[in-house]
Parts: C-alpha cells; sequence; structure tokens
C-alpha cells in the first residue's frame, strides 16, 4: 500500500494533533507537538496543491505578458500617452488620426515610443521567467512611470486579477 506524500503527511499530521500531543505531559512540549502537528498539515495541503498551483500561476503570468504587452504597444497617442506636439506633427502626415502609418516622407510611426526603458526591461523579465516577483517590478516600473497615464493605468487594470488570483491560490493553502 502506498500514498502521496501529501497524504502521509496529512495523516502524520492528524496523528500528532489527536494523539500524540493528548499525551505529552509537559504543557511547552504539548503546544509543540501541536504546532508541529498544525504544520505538517499545512505543508499536506501545499504539496497536494503546490503542482495545479504553479501551472496557474504559469498561464496567468504568460496571458498576462501577452495582454500588457499588447496594451504597452498600442498606439500612445489614442492613449493619450504621446508628446501633444509629436501628435500634432504626426496628425500633419498622410493617413495619421486614420490609424494608417504615415507616408515615408513624414515623423515615424512608432507605436510604444512613449513606454519607459524600465518598463520595457521589467515586461522582458516577465515575458522571459513568468514570476509573480518580475510581475511586481513591472508594477512598481509601471508606478514610476504613472499610474495616471491611461496606458499604465490600462497595464495595471490588466495585472490586478491576476494578483488577486495568485492571492486566492496563496490562502487556499493558509486557511
Amino acid at each position: 500500500m502506498s500514498f502521496e506524500g501529501h497524504v502521509l503527511l496529512e495523516r502524520l499530521a492528524g496523528q500528532m494533533r489527536r494523539e500524540i500531543a493528548p499525551a505529552v505531559d509537559d504543557e511547552y512540549q504539548r503546544t509543540q507537538t501541536h504546532m508541529a502537528g498544525v504544520i505538517l498539515e499545512r505543508l499536506a495541503r501545499e504539496a497536494a496543491l503546490g503542482e495545479r498551483h504553479r501551472d496557474a500561476e504559469a498561464a496567468d503570468m504568460a496571458r498576462l505578458a501577452t495582454d500588457v504587452s499588447d496594451v504597452l504597444d498600442s498606439d500612445p497617442a489614442s492613449a493619450g500617452d504621446a508628446d501633444p506636439q509629436a501628435n500634432r506633427d504626426a496628425g500633419q502626415a498622410e493617413g495619421a488620426g486614420r490609424g494608417e502609418p504615415p507616408a515615408s516622407d513624414a515623423v515615424p510611426w512608432a507605436f510604444s515610443a512613449a513606454v519607459p526603458e524600465d518598463v520595457r526591461a521589467a515586461l522582458e523579465r516577465l515575458q522571459d521567467d513568468l514570476s509573480v516577483m518580475s510581475l511586481g517590478q513591472l508594477v512598481e516600473a509601471l508606478y514610476r512611470w504613472g499610474a495616471e497615464r491611461p496606458m499604465a493605468a490600462a497595464a495595471l487594470d490588466a495585472i490586478r486579477p491576476v494578483l488577486r488570483r495568485d492571492i486566492d491560490r496563496r490562502m487556499e493553502i493558509a486557511r
């Protein structure tokens, strides 16, 4: 008869709390035995949910990296982040304002020119390792850039539900 690791940990935690801890005479040692059972119980939950949570986090981060990249690659003039003088210059070019690139002799078309380098670097780190830690660095960079900017606000709006799901996964273990 074989058990998965988390099942063994659950059984051991239950024994520690229900059978071993009450049998210990010293109050301090009984408390320590009970707490060891609580810790084993948490480790069992973490072991049982770990793979599912890692897969969910990886999927969330991959989808988010794409979504934030799409937001930051959008036309800054339509999002209100571009330099007003550049908008006036581009507005005089053929096709400007209709979503078409200007004529070859006009101002060059640059979708994400308004996005600062530190935000781009943080997004690249997120795309490379798809971790919550690199997501935190992206959030910091977006706030440094200015959360009131429409492009940054849209990126942060995409990030918030992913962070909420991450917290929910962590709370599932901690319950």
